[in-house]
């Protein structure tokens, strides 16, 4: 699969039958013709092909008749219409909701009884962390590929990974996906599964043998009506799993997962003389984790650095008893050395040990990056974030009051502004420090200049964080995404402070 492989289509197999398709499911109107020939499915008319079928998903409403048209021109031979209105004289499957979706694009893609070990990873941070570790250790474990998606994109190795657009892709590419890994014969895809991509059933139809809660904090509230829908939206499909026969492996230490998980959940938690845990864990000192299960411990060496490191290494480490069988004592040799992706605490110019960018963009997030940080700064910790634009607005000053908690000098400046003017989301941010500042505040918007002001500055013993975009590689302005790279922003100007160094200033986030 190349990197420029687009999740809108797929084509099938071999040619189905309509009628046979359609078989127990939705209303069937063929019009004029007895029976049609589907060679392939798209969700996106562009990407409509002679042959093929398009799915008109609940999203298109109102515009569904429009899209099926446009299919009908690119050769499309039949429409299916999932919970919207479509006005077409091209053979017409309509299906009531997207649980029938889910069960159509299986017997599509012949996935009915599908071998492969599906496992579903929500929670508002932790997930890409979650992911990688997970699909790392299974790899050493299988000696055999291991495939993930998500934020990183649909992953089949570190080095093979292609964009899917969203978290959580549509339903159609959950379903390619998952049609591929049992043609390559993969034994487990690892996904990340987003709010939205439960609330628009995106995942419908595929039966996740195994979910994973990680943790619950403020992120995309506005998108569900609040806390306690967002909250719902992600209990539902840890209950739905568990429903199913899955098994359920979450966070302990979260009072809002403990009241909403089901009671066959498998627990891990901070701390190593628990009861109320499956696992317990404990960072004595940075990148070595000890983990302790019914009166055993083993220790886990050369991890990331951070406490959330070490507690997503924990809930990796339960996953894999759980899932996989694996005793406590083979753990080390599985887990020893295992890596984070980009954009995770991750140190831009190796060598120096001052610098480093992370993805946290949600209060909990910066907390318990600031804290990581603090265990390893000698002298001050400098921090450089920002909040992005048409997002929820309530973590804006909880961001800036744990800035000004935790680090001894904050930089305040843009982070994907998108239609917000960004000294309006500077200031809901400043709002949340509390006066006189305690912390040396500077407010620059130009998030380069910041980024650069920063560099300057640090002197022996300090660490700068620069946090809040982490691996993306784009600044999000009215509308248009345009090249942006924190860890090549700060290279360059670490190059600049250190000439002559040996440091070439060229290496990119990877």
């Amino acid at each position: 699969m190349s990197n420029q492989w687009q999740p809108h289509a797929a084509e099938l197999a071999e040619g189905l039958s309509l009628i046979e398709l359609s078989d127990g499911l939705g209303h069937l109107d063929l019009g004029d013709s007895e029976d049609v020939m589907v060679m392939g499915v798209c969700d996106d008319s562009r990407h409509a092909m002679p042959g093929y079928a398009m799915l008109c998903l609940p999203r298109s409403e109102g515009k569904a008749t429009q899209f099926a048209e446009s299919a009908k021109e690119q050769g499309a031979i039949a429409i299916i219409s999932v919970g919207v209105s479509v006005d077409t004289d091209l053979p017409h499957l309509h299906l009531e909701s997207i649980a029938e979706a889910g069960l159509l694009l299986r017997r599509m893609f012949k996935t009915e009884q599908a071998s492969t070990h599906f496992y579903g990873i929500t929670g508002t941070d932790g997930k890409t962390s979650v992911a990688w570790m997970l699909r790392e250790a299974l790899a050493r474990y299988q000696s055999a590929p291991i495939w993930s998606s998500g934020t990183l994109g649909w992953m089949r190795s570190s080095n093979n990974i292609c964009d899917i657009g969203n978290t959580t892709p549509s339903l159609l590419t959950m379903h390619a996906m998952l049609n591929a890994a049992c043609q390559e014969g993969v034994h487990a895809v690892v996904s990340e599964i987003s709010s939205h991509g439960i609330a628009q059933g995106r995942i419908a139809g595929l039966n996740f043998k195994t979910a994973i809660w990680t943790n619950m904090g403020h992120d995309h509230l506005q998108d569900h009506g609040g806390y306690e829908p967002y909250l719902a939206t992600k209990a539902g499909f840890i209950s739905d799993c568990a429903a199913h026969g899955g098994s359920v492996v979450a966070n302990a230490d979260h009072a809002d997962i403990r009241e909403r998980a089901p009671e066959s959940t498998n627990w891990y938690g901070h701390g190593l003389d628990r009861d109320d845990v499956n696992l317990g864990w404990e960072q004595e000192l940075p990148g070595l984790l000890r983990l302790s299960c019914a009166g055993e411990e083993v220790v886990i060496e050369d991890i990331p650095i951070g406490d959330f490191h070490a507690e997503n290494v924990a809930c990796v480490a339960l996953t894999l008893m759980v899932s996989m069988g694996i005793e406590l004592q083979a753990l080390p040799e599985l887990l020893t050395g295992i890596t984070a992706p980009p954009g995770r605490m991750q140190d831009v110019a190796a060598g120096y040990g001052q610098v480093f960018i992370d993805y946290a963009h949600t209060p909990e997030a910066l907390e318990r990056c600031l804290k990581a940080a603090r265990k390893l700064v000698r002298n001050r910790l400098i921090v450089v974030f920002g909040c992005g634009g048409e997002r929820d607005r309530e973590k804006r000053p909880q961001m800036g009051g744990i800035a000004a908690e935790f680090a001894d000098a904050v930089w305040i400046t843009s982070d994907n502004p998108r239609g917000e003017l960004p000294a309006v989301i500077a200031s809901e941010i400043e709002a949340g420090m509390a006066q006189p500042y305690r912390v040396e505040l500077h407010l620059q918007l130009d998030r380069e200049q910041a980024i650069a002001e920063a560099v300057e500055v640090l002197a022996e013993g300090d660490i700068l964080v620069i946090a809040g975009k982490g691996h993306e590689a784009y600044m999000e302005v009215c509308g248009r995404r345009m090249p942006w790279s924190d860890a090549e922003v700060a290279e360059r100007y670490l190059h600049r402070k250190h000439p002559g160094s040996g440091f070439d200033g060229e290496r990119l986030c990877a």
